[in-house]
């Protein structure tokens, strides 16, 4: 069993490694660097990723297990028609405040990874910045909820949100990326 498929058992593993970052972080850098055009086959995603949460430092054996064990769940998900790319966050059996932090923490995790590797924002299309500047407001987001339903269908809109706008994303600057073939163009 991956050690990520419990979002607890994740966390401890970060703890008991002394990465000190929520799990829905580390898939929220991951989706960034991706949905804004890393090389899904690369992985230049450890470097990144060594840089961003050890200090440049080289991550041992488990480490590089686990997170190679995200960099696979997103892109398995990202790059496939269904739309079944899902943020990772704590199941709902968690409080509303526990998964609103977890949601926060992927925002600014995906901020983070896609503002690494995007280095031209002014040629984004509109709906790129929207969902940019966007994910900065969300990333502010009051996290006290009262647990009440229309706190958790507010929850649920904005988990939905994000998720489809990685998908955008990473239709327009991920996918892009690595699928262009110039047309045959031969004249007669």
């Amino acid at each position: 069993m991956s050690q990520i498929e419990d979002y607890q058992e994740a966390q401890q593993v970060l703890e008991q490694n002394d990465i000190h970052i929520m799990p829905s972080e580390v898939h929220g850098v991951i989706s960034g660097l991706l949905a804004c055009g890393l090389d899904i086959q690369s992985d230049e995603y450890l470097e990144i990723l060594s840089d961003v949460f050890n200090e440049g430092q080289k991550f041992n054996s488990e480490l590089k297990l686990f997170f190679a064990d995200f960099y696979r769940l997103v892109t398995s998900s990202l790059d496939k028609d269904d739309l079944s790319f899902e943020i990772y966050l704590p199941n709902e059996d968690e409080s509303q405040a526990d998964q609103a932090n977890a949601l926060v923490a992927w925002i600014s995790g995906f901020l983070l990874g896609f503002g690494l590797k995007q280095k031209n924002y002014g040629k984004l299309s509109q709906d790129v910045k929207e969902v940019i500047t966007d994910f900065t407001e969300i990333s502010k987001l009051d996290t006290h909820f009262d647990e009440t339903e229309e706190d958790a269908q507010a929850l649920y809109e904005i988990i939905e949100y994000a998720r489809i706008s990685t998908l955008l994303c990473f239709a327009e600057l991920g996918k892009g990326q690595k699928t262009i073939t110039p047309e045959n163009k031969t004249l007669h």
